[in-house]
């Protein structure tokens, strides 16, 4: 009886008399049907004849003029890949699509809400994308750098002449857009946007006829390499290179990669082509800061397609005397083949033996033997192969502890079979014929003792056929070692390996033995 009533005194105390009008409710967000007056902007370049990255994801992004649901599709008729999203409460989207095979017909991109159609571009194309981005001697077009008489007797001073330059090449699966050399433009709608140059604001266009002209040659003949390799996939290129700069701004944070990569965002592509370091070849301190920088900035740019092993292949400077520290630049670019934070699919191609007897001009020929190299570098990632690569020295250290007589040894194989050659610095050189073979001496070497003054030097390679002995009359102590250490290597024959490529110049500090408490 007593438990009775002490339950009955416990549910008085808490009983709390509620009617629903008096119940505080959470409100729950409800999805409003689509209007019919919504409206879809993708960036502006998704146009016709843009390509999408084969082997990946269809990346699809843009903004919606309210909060929906919009289905987007990717379709040739036979095959189709699609997906359903909710945007943002911006109306902000991005979408990955299910990769689609590379073929020479193109696609069509729809996007739709409530079974209307909003957005649409008739062809679009999957195969293989590029960007192409540096400074000058990537940016080098015919229309920029050689239509204009002023321009090109600037750009060609008396080392050759127009007929001397590379052919356009002309096929209708080359697609490319191009920016401009601005951070601002009253056109670019919102962030999302390029900075395009006017002739590709309406769609990418192919590389025919006059159109060629627009775009850069070495992207266009790495393309062609990649077009005769595999005749059924399309290639895309987005160029960004500006020429007379820097490498800052093109760094995270800098003016050039907010407005010319950022908004690239999300995209998936193949890969990334680089050349550039001739402006920061003029200044000690910006040559001496290259390392740290260009290995942020490869990082950087992996991170904006979202692959931190993309390929990353880059040009190492040519030769050229009119910067003072081109030596220190190039010995940064070769650095970062083993200090950048991912050094898969990493790859640099050695120049020094490709500009055709033209180093008096900065921007020289050769772009042809340049393309082919790069091309077997992307080809060799995309099988699985060992990457060509020209010899890198690593390490130099005395032989059987004699000081005057130093061994240099290279990265992994790419000391593997050197031999001398003498590069042809003929305009008639090409990818096939770019040296030849000699029983003459090396040269190109200096060593320097304690008091850091450089001699020439001989280098002799050794029976194993991968690495060098190097001496110097009048040194016993050799403390330092390098080889075409100037801005204009010209002194032959010059050291390469068995792939036919040429050494990287280089400097290196010889090993010395380190003193233990039990040593005298």
């Amino acid at each position: 009886m007593l438990a009775a009533c002490a339950m009955a005194v416990v549910t008085m105390l808490f009983y709390i008399p509620w009617s629903q009008s008096d119940m505080v409710r959470t409100s729950v967000p409800q999805i409003k049907p689509n209007s019919d007056n919504i409206a879809v902007t993708l960036p502006n370049y998704y146009t016709p004849g843009m390509v999408l990255q084969r082997g990946k994801p269809l990346a699809v992004k843009g903004k919606a003029s309210e909060q929906s649901s919009l289905t987007i599709a990717i379709s040739d008729g036979k095959r189709t890949s699609s997906r359903t999203v909710r945007t943002a409460r911006d109306g902000s989207f991005a979408a990955e699509l299910k990769a689609l095979p590379a073929q020479l017909q193109p696609y069509s991109l729809k996007i739709s809400s409530n079974g209307r159609t909003i957005s649409h571009i008739d062809k679009v194309y999957v195969g293989d994308v590029f960007l192409a981005a540096g400074q000058s001697n990537m940016e080098a077009s015919y229309d920029k750098y050689y239509r204009d008489d002023a321009y090109a007797k600037a750009n060609m001073g008396s080392a050759l002449t127009r007929k001397d330059l590379p052919r356009t090449i002309s096929d209708t699966q080359v697609h490319f857009i191009v920016t401009a050399a601005r951070t601002s433009n009253s056109l670019v709608a919102n962030d999302m946007d390029l900075p395009l140059r006017n002739y590709s604001s309406s769609g990418w266009l192919s590389a025919t006829g006059s159109d060629s002209e627009y775009l850069g040659y070495l992207p266009q003949l790495f393309a062609e390499h990649l077009r005769e390799a595999s005749p059924n996939v399309p290639i895309g290129i987005i160029q960004t290179a500006w020429g007379g700069t820097d490498i800052q701004p093109h760094m995270q944070d800098g003016a050039i990669f907010e407005h010319h990569i950022k908004p690239l965002t999300g995209l998936h592509i193949g890969g990334i082509l680089w050349y550039q370091g001739e402006d920061d070849a003029q200044t000690n301190d910006r040559a001496l800061a290259y390392l740290s920088r260009f290995t942020a900035l490869i990082t950087q740019y992996r991170a904006v397609f979202d692959e931190k092993d993309l390929p990353f292949l880059y040009v190492q400077l040519a030769r050229n005397g009119g910067a003072p520290y081109t030596p220190v630049v190039r010995q940064a670019q070769s650095d970062a083949l083993i200090m950048a934070e991912t050094t898969k699919n990493l790859a640099m191609t050695v120049s020094i033996d490709t500009d055709k007897g033209t180093s008096e001009v900065i921007h020289p020929l050769g772009k042809d033997i340049l393309a082919a190299r790069m091309a077997e570098q992307w080809q060799a990632m995309q099988q699985g192969e060992a990457t060509p690569e020209s010899p890198i020295a690593i390490k130099a250290a005395a032989k059987n502890d004699d000081k005057s007589r130093i061994v240099v040894s290279f990265t992994g194989d790419t000391g593997k079979g050197l031999i001398a050659m003498n590069p042809n610095f003929s305009k008639d050189a090409n990818s096939d014929s770019v040296a030849s073979m000699t029983k003459d001496s090396l040269q190109g070497f200096e060593a320097a003792g304690s008091d850091g003054k450089f001699v020439k030097a001989k280098a002799v390679i050794n029976p194993d056929e991968q690495s060098l002995t190097i001496s110097a009359e009048g040194i016993d102590d050799i403390r330092q070692v390098r080889y075409q250490w100037t801005g204009v290597p010209s002194e032959k024959p010059f050291l390469y390996n068995n792939l036919g490529l040429p050494a990287s110049p280089f400097t290196l500090s010889v090993e010395r033995h380190l003193l233990g408490p039990n040593d005298d």
